[in-house]
């Protein structure tokens, strides 16, 4: 008989806060699960096969496949666009129970953040204005502390007497 597997929980987008799910879907609260870290270490230590076989294959791909929001919000934020669309198409009519709640729960947070951005526009501007100071001062930063290169004085081997 086939032993249940570890799951691994899904990261979730910074203003949600509703019960977790794995990273194929399952409510969390049902399954065993693992964070992300440890399921790296996991691997690291069992290695790509041996993990596969007490993780849940479906949550080792997503995961791979996935970054979390710290790693880079775009992609975390295509996942959910890409997993309500998917799960709004025809083809998915027969929303899955976990997902109902869900079906357009993005959609409305992203009219939602238009309209806190209409309501304060000058906080918005002036966030992405110190973001994009930063950013330029850290290339600077880089530019100034990379060391320098010796000139090219024509290379090859050095002449020597003989």
């Amino acid at each position: 008989m086939k032993e249940p597997v570890d799951h691994i929980l899904r990261p979730r987008l910074p203003w949600r806060a509703e019960q977790p799910l794995t990273e194929c879907g399952y409510n969390a609260v049902s399954v065993k699960t693992l964070t992300r870290d440890q399921f790296e270490a996991r691997l690291k230590e069992y290695g790509q096969q041996r993990t596969g076989l007490v993780t849940c294959m479906t949550c080792m791909t997503t995961a791979h496949r996935w970054p979390t929001w710290e790693e880079d919000p775009r992609l975390a934020l295509q996942r959910e666009i890409e997993w309500e669309s998917v799960h709004w198409n025809a083809y998915h009519k027969q929303v899955v129970e976990y997902a109902k709640d869900r079906e357009r729960r993005l959609l409305d947070e992203l009219l939602a953040v238009e309209a806190l951005i209409a309501a304060h526009p000058e906080e918005f501007a002036k966030f992405i204005q110190d973001r994009d100071t930063k950013r330029q001062w850290l290339e600077r930063k880089a530019k100034v502390s990379q060391p320098k290169a010796k000139p090219d004085r024509g290379g090859g081997p050095k002449w020597r007497p003989v």
